[in-house]
């Protein structure tokens, strides 16, 4: 097995994070420069006010007060128009990026291979896409924007309080040094706590997700008590490592604050002893109390930002360590299929999807062009994997799967997939229109063609008795229809698709008598000029059927005709009495005749 990729850390997820901010400079610098003008003006105040107690007052200079309050104004208007320039361009930078970042995340995931999903939880992605896709946003934007803002604001701060006076400057600086140092360790202190509430949440949500699409599950095992304690299990798991974390924040807030706080008293009282000494004038110690409010106010919000910084990078690193994974499909590199005939074939094919239990054993199994075959065995015998090979959801570990003599490995899986229909036992439907479902089969389809593959699938009166026709809402996972009328509206999708291949798992599980004995005309006829493998467990569905393969523990036991393995094989000589005793046989000979 391949050894796992390097956790990712906070110094590489941010250097992702730039990268991919990079692609948004013009308006990063937009802001920033909105940020630094806005900033500048801050410092215009404390020199008015130096400017009243210092001259104006004591030099009853009443001229002079209209102009030292108009630059007062005139510095606050300019410094709140910036911002709210500034506030536009933050929103439209965040929206651009967390709409680009979710649209690479969303694409990524699309892309990465069917085994990458059986080890994740579907709650633990969407919380990824829906929640961490934001607070990575906000390294960005409260993270480094507002922090270098703040950084900025305290040079300019710290040079302006130096060049008034050095001495005190110095003075009130003191603390400054220890301030960055409880912010280093704090990073360092909390940042494995961020992630582990992040992974809390997902887990979190990971239950929600299972409780709601399982709902009807747990109605009918009424099972509310059992997932209310599961539910309430991870619950609490998060709100202690939320609490954790919490009680770092309520450490290091206060203790910052205290140090800032040491550095104003420590102003006022050398402050005072300077102006009692009359080295200092009161407007320069008034404006020294203004400057500190300015150098610490920015101080504390460095905090807040640390906190943001530490949330949004552990979110980071989750997203990233999917963007950054390797193992991302190729759907194009190959072999583009042209001229389609159809012949398929596994060669001593062997497969397993965990190294510990394999699931196929040296398979092999022929269709040529046009030909109908069936797969048949119990349950877990291997039969839809086999399809899940021959899509390439996964390649095998050893053997070869060819189609017109080509192996799938030199096909692009674009091209193999678009020559493909395929039913899945599950009939899914996404949430939206008869419609919208369908032309998933084929993007152009006119109304006239939707109808026609209804008609073909038997699926037309149950549509047109809807209120909204083509345009009725089917609901999540076509929760509004029932099984058979999902069931059908996949085959539909096949027929639309129109694709050389057909390959139908158990697609007629879930209708009744009825539907079945049309549905099977209708695939009868869309069989004639394809070649299709068809997995059932019903007779019905496999008798007149070219060939049939039966699959015992992941092994082919038996191949021939339905007559034949009658005749040779006890194994489905007994699978077909079992089925005569559940009374299929009176629909199978009848079946036959159809086909």
């Amino acid at each position: 097995m391949d050894d796992k990729p390097e956790p990712m850390t906070n110094r590489s997820a941010l250097r992702c994070l730039l990268t991919f901010a990079r692609g948004h400079w013009r308006i990063a610098a937009l802001q920033f420069a909105l940020a630094v003008g806005g900033t500048s003006l801050i410092f215009v105040f404390p020199g008015v006010v130096r400017w009243f107690i210092d001259e104006i007052i004591p030099q009853r200079g009443t001229d002079l007060i209209w102009q030292a309050g108009g630059l007062a104004i005139l510095a606050f208007t300019l410094r709140e128009t910036l911002f709210y320039f500034r506030t536009r361009v933050n929103c439209t930078f965040e929206q651009r990026m967390i709409t680009d970042l979710r649209g690479q995340l969303h694409r990524k995931v699309e892309l990465l291979p069917l085994r990458w999903f059986d080890h994740q939880s579907t709650g633990d992605i969407l919380t990824k896409l829906a929640d961490d896709v934001p607070a990575t946003q906000r390294v960005i934007l409260e993270g480094i924007e507002q922090g270098l803002i703040a950084v900025l604001q305290i040079l300019i701060t710290a040079v302006v309080m130096l060049i008034a006076d050095t001495k005190l400057a110095l003075l009130v600086l003191a603390p400054t040094p220890f301030i960055a140092a409880g912010g280093w360790i704090y990073s360092r202190w909390v940042s494995p706590r961020a992630t582990a509430a992040r992974e809390a949440t997902s887990a979190l949500n990971a239950t929600l997700h299972d409780t709601l699409t399982g709902i009807r599950q747990i109605k009918s095992f009424t099972a509310e008590d059992m997932r209310q304690e599961k539910f309430l299990a991870a619950s609490h798991r998060l709100k202690d490592k939320q609490t954790r974390l919490m009680a770092a924040w309520a450490f290091y807030a206060p203790s910052m604050t205290l140090l800032g706080n040491l550095g104003l008293v420590l102003l006022l009282m050398a402050g005072s002893w300077w102006c009692v000494q009359g080295s200092m004038t009161p407007g320069q110690l008034m404006q020294f109390i203004l400057l500190v409010g300015f150098l610490y106010e920015p101080i504390a919000r460095l905090h807040g930002v640390n906190q943001t910084l530490l949330n949004g990078l552990a979110a980071a690193k989750r997203v990233f360590a999917i963007l950054d994974d390797e193992t991302e499909e190729d759907l194009d590199s190959g072999q583009a299929l042209e001229n389609i005939r159809g012949d398929i074939e596994f060669r001593s094919v062997s497969f397993a999807y965990r190294e510990d239990k394999p699931v196929l054993h040296d398979i092999s199994l022929s269709a040529q062009r046009h030909q109908t075959i069936a797969i048949v065995g119990a349950t877990g015998s291997g039969k839809s994997t086999l399809f899940q090979l021959l899509t390439r959801f996964y390649d095998p570990q050893s053997g070869t799967i060819t189609l017109d003599g080509i192996p799938l490995t030199q096909i692009s899986k674009r091209s193999l997939r678009q020559s493909l229909a395929y039913v899945t036992q599950e009939s899914f439907l996404f949430a939206g229109t008869v419609r919208d479902n369908l032309l998933l089969g084929k993007t152009n389809a006119t109304d006239d063609e939707l109808w026609s593959a209804l008609r073909n699938a038997c699926a037309e009166d149950f549509i047109k008795r809807l209120p909204k026709g083509l345009d009725a809402e089917v609901g999540e996972r076509g929760v509004l229809l029932s099984g058979g009328e999902r069931q059908r509206l996949a085959l539909a999708r096949a027929f639309l698709k129109d694709a050389p291949i057909l390959l139908l798992d158990e697609a007629t599980s879930s209708v009744d008598v009825k539907s079945e004995q049309l549905i099977q005309q209708a695939l009868a006829k869309l069989r004639a000029n394809r070649t299709s493998l068809v997995i059932a467990h019903r007779l019905s569905t496999i008798t007149a059927a070219d060939a049939i393969y039966v699959l015992h523990q992941g092994r082919v036991l038996a191949h021939g005709t339905h007559e034949t393995l009658l005749q040779s094989c006890s194994y489905y000589r007994e699978m077909a009495a079992l089925a005569f005793d559940q009374g299929e046989g009176s629909r199978d000979s009848s079946l036959n005749k159809n086909a």
